[in-house]
């Protein structure tokens, strides 16, 4: 087993080998179950993992006990593209000594009100590396570009993607 970043880069090149062969196998489905709690509290269940806690700050009638939605959003950017860059950067032997992903937004909480008409949700996120690594300037910047590339999270909220939805009535 050989271990670079904290990443078992076998273990990957293994797994990318079986895929070639079975490209079925690669299909993987994920899934999160939010339940309500109050107000705007919520918990998001995610497989055999402690509940993620989800709310709104108090300055928008929450009780700050978490995280909002739209910031879980930009968090699952970051870890994603990070995961990217570092399992792009252990395929390349490049040792990783640091690595924070910011990512910011802004929202137009008018349109949410219904105040005005526009898009309720981001028009433009940003994304930066602060990357500290036996890399050089060249080698992050193909770093980057291609954890961007094969980031799902960015991949999803770049493309039209068909949500659905259904309902249970418990009465």
């Amino acid at each position: 087993m050989s271990k670079l970043n904290g990443v078992n880069v076998s273990m990957l090149g293994s797994l990318a080998e079986n895929y070639k062969k079975h490209p079925e196998e690669a299909i993987t489905s994920f899934a999160s179950t939010v339940k309500w709690k109050d107000g705007f509290y919520s918990e998001a269940e995610v497989g055999d993992y402690k509940p993620v806690p989800m709310d709104e700050p108090e300055w928008l009638s929450g009780t700050g006990k978490g995280p909002n939605p739209v910031e879980l959003l930009l968090s699952a950017l970051g870890g994603c593209v990070g995961v990217g860059f570092i399992a792009t950067a252990s395929g390349m032997g490049i040792k990783v000594q640091s690595l924070e992903v910011d990512v910011t937004g802004e929202i137009d909480l008018n349109v949410f009100f219904g105040l005005k008409e526009g898009n309720p949700g981001f028009d433009e996120i940003n994304v930066r590396f602060n990357v500290d690594s036996d890399a050089d300037e060249a080698q992050v910047q193909q770093l980057i570009a291609k954890a961007i590339e094969i980031s799902p999270v960015k991949n999803t909220i770049e493309r039209n993607v068909k949500v659905t939805s259904s309902y249970t009535l418990n009465s």
